[in-house]
């Protein structure tokens, strides 16, 4: 178990490292796709393998390389990653483990193991012994 949860920490260590890209094509000023990678994307909508489109007059012309471009984000995590070291003294350790045990794992510390124990009805006395061993006045 502790090994695994080595592991796991060393990875979640590692990947908080690893940079990220955002890679997104703008259309016409519009966003119309964005990706999440660890290295740049060059995205397409579709209109940069069509030709140039030329409508009813000859100086309007529509160039899908103009409208369309790429925009990329880089995000990298350049904080050093220092470790440090908690010094706990012995009444934190005793408060830490009180805790632990009270609230997180809800375990008892007095078990209650005592067994019900049955009614029994004491004997009667055949004799009244207290009235054999007092002394009357007459």
């Amino acid at each position: 178990m502790k090994k695994q949860i080595s592991i796991a920490l060393a990875l979640l260590l590692m990947f908080s490292n690893i940079g990220m890209a955002k890679s997104t094509h703008l259309c016409m000023g519009s966003e119309m796709l964005a990706e999440f990678g660890i290295a740049i994307k060059h995205l397409d909508c579709g209109m940069g393998n069509s030709h140039k489109q030329e409508s009813g007059y000859s100086e309007q012309s529509l160039d899908p390389i103009e409208c369309c471009q790429n925009q990329f984000e880089l995000v990298q995590n350049d904080k050093d990653q220092n470790l440090k070291v908690v010094k706990i003294d012995a009444a934190q350790l005793v408060f830490l483990a009180a805790f632990t045990q009270a609230f997180i794992f809800n375990i008892a510390v007095i078990s209650d193991d005592r067994q019900a124990q049955p009614y029994l009805i004491p004997p009667t006395i055949e004799k009244d012994f207290n009235v054999l061993f007092q002394s009357f006045l007459i």
